[in-house]
């Protein structure tokens, strides 16, 4: 290798033979520096579809809290006692996303509570006790407790109560007596009449001399809530009461009455609102960079031109601008409740018109931004809908025993999917995945279905078809494809690469033997020499 290295050097020739080989390769590698250079930009592009992806899908979690009315629609329940001078507690609401406004009067006549016995005084918590069986009721069930050298004290039965899996709880109260203080107190777990717990003792509890039996006296008796609401007498075996009014938990704290009032949650409301205006603004502005132009300098952003994330902002600004379909009320634009497009493409949200619009039509409101299904006649039930349904009202009918669904306004019907009481929409249709209940199969009218699909829910489902790997949307197909063509440009360095090697290589030996053959040129060259010097000399000694 030194010996190659000192040839090439130009020993025999004088060339920066180094010099050349290293000007010729580099000239050679010009192919793979371009692809280089395209293989970082299709990385950049790459990297930009993952950042969008990712800030779509932060987009479509925000999107989800408002795509539907029990999502949109937060309720706060509020209770208000009837004297306004008496602040006694009467209860307290929690509400879900199910719950609906209204007012209810309330009238707690009593609370539940859970059953409580107080044994008999001991002078300390080590008292003795003889040895014997403990029985607990609690409702129906009863559990046994024996009673032996290992537990035969208070302290010892209490321990033995608490672990026993009945479901009561024991404790000490010292009510400070000058004589046998100290008292058991054995309290139920659970409120309600059918909770009410009663205590018993064999006669071998007291067989072995004790002076001082052990007795329970019930302090309180376990009963149920009494209230009544609306009218409606009410009994419960528990003060959280869960099941008496749609998505509100109501928990009783003491008797008295008053009005439970439930309605909407207008700064939760408002809140959503603006968080989907923030999310619109970041996805908005970040596509605005991508796609940018400067036309001072030429300078493009990353996706510059790119039809589908052109694509993406076209959709999303008509979901947000466009007018909702299927809407009850004087509202079908979000700019109508205060949501207004800026010159810059985002969205602004003027607090006051929003307030207003949401004080004189909620409904109106959660339509703008949710889906809803409504029907004309109690004969047909809205269902649900899929993301293949489109909004707008559709007439259904049954001709011949079969159920056949229209688009409003056209007269053209066709036979729905299903059977018994439950259809849908036909696949193909715009009625597709519109899913209902029929009263009745007699032929005839059956009254109208209207789906409306607001920003909201609209959005998602354009977010669903560019973030889910499962649906194969024009982003993935992005993604993908900038996926590939890295790895193809990889595929094609490593081949350039190893072209060059081989090239440098040849080069190399190429003029390793030119220099080889200069050497031996050079040594022919003063042999001859040095014969000529040697014949002139031998002539010039003549």
């Amino acid at each position: 290798m030194g010996q190659n290295q000192s040839v090439i050097a130009g020993i025999n020739s004088n060339l920066d033979t180094g010099g050349i080989i290293d000007n010729l390769v580099l000239l050679q590698r010009q192919p793979i520096n371009i692809v280089e250079a395209k293989r970082a930009l299709e990385e950049a592009k790459l990297l930009s579809f993952q950042d969008l992806k990712d800030r779509l899908q932060n987009f479509k979690s925000v999107v989800n809290t408002l795509n539907t009315e029990a999502r949109f629609l937060t309720t706060t329940g509020v209770f208000s006692n009837s004297n306004s001078n008496d602040n006694n507690d009467v209860a307290s609401l929690t509400t879900t996303s199910s719950a609906t406004s209204g007012t209810f009067s309330l009238v707690v006549n009593n609370l539940a509570r859970e059953s409580k016995l107080l044994s008999s005084g001991f002078a300390e918590t080590s008292s003795a006790i003889g040895n014997g069986t403990v029985s607990i009721t609690v409702g129906t069930t009863v559990t046994e407790i024996t009673i032996d050298s290992s537990n035969n004290t208070l302290d010892g039965i209490r321990l033995a109560i608490n672990n026993s899996g009945a479901n009561v709880q024991a404790s000490f109260i010292n009510d400070g007596s000058a004589t046998n203080p100290v008292k058991l107190v054995i309290s139920g777990n659970q409120t309600g009449a059918d909770n009410a717990v009663s205590i018993s003792a064999s006669n071998t509890l007291f067989g072995f001399g004790q002076t001082s039996p052990i007795s329970f006296t019930e302090t309180q008796t376990a009963q149920n809530a009494s209230f009544t609401l609306d009218g409606v007498a009410v009994t419960k075996a528990s003060n959280t009461v869960t099941d008496v009014i749609g998505g509100t938990t109501l928990k009783l704290e003491s008797a008295g009455s008053g009005i439970i009032t439930l309605s909407p949650d207008e700064e939760a409301i408002k809140e959503k609102v603006q968080n989907y205006v923030d999310g619109y603004n970041d996805i908005n502005l970040y596509l605005s960079g991508e796609l940018a132009l400067i036309e001072s300098t030429g300078e493009t952003g990353v996706l510059f031109a790119n039809f589908t994330v052109q694509n993406v902002q076209q959709q999303l600004r008509e979901a947000a601008g466009g007018r909702v379909v299927g809407i009850d009320g004087e509202f079908n634009f979000l700019s109508q409740i205060g949501l207004r497009t800026e010159s810059d493409g985002t969205l602004s949200v003027d607090d006051g018109v929003l307030s207003t619009a949401i004080a004189s039509n909620i409904g109106n409101v959660t339509q703008l931004f949710s889906s809803s299904g409504i029907s004309s006649s109690s004969a047909i039930t809205f269902v649900g809908f899929t993301d293949n349904t489109e909004p707008g009202g559709y007439n259904v009918r049954v001709s011949g025993g079969v159920v056949q669904v229209a688009t409003s306004g056209t007269n053209t019907f066709v036979d729905a999917v299903g059977d018994g009481n439950f259809y849908a929409g036909a696949p193909g249709t715009a009625a597709e995945g519109l899913n209902f209940r029929i009263g009745n199969l007699n032929d005839g009218d059956y009254g109208t279905l209207t789906l409306s699909i607001g920003a909201a829910q609209i959005t998602n489902r354009i977010l669903a078809r560019l973030t889910d790997a499962s649906l194969e949307g024009p982003l993935e197909s992005e993604i993908d494809s900038a996926t590939d063509t890295i790895a193809e440009f990889d595929q094609t360095i490593t081949d350039l690469e190893e072209r060059l090697v081989l090239f440098e290589a040849n080069l190399r030996n190429r003029f390793t033997n030119l220099e080889v053959t200069l050497g031996r040129l050079n040594s022919q060259r003063d042999v001859f020499e040095s014969s000529i010097a040697g014949i002139q000399s031998l002539f010039a000694g003549r």
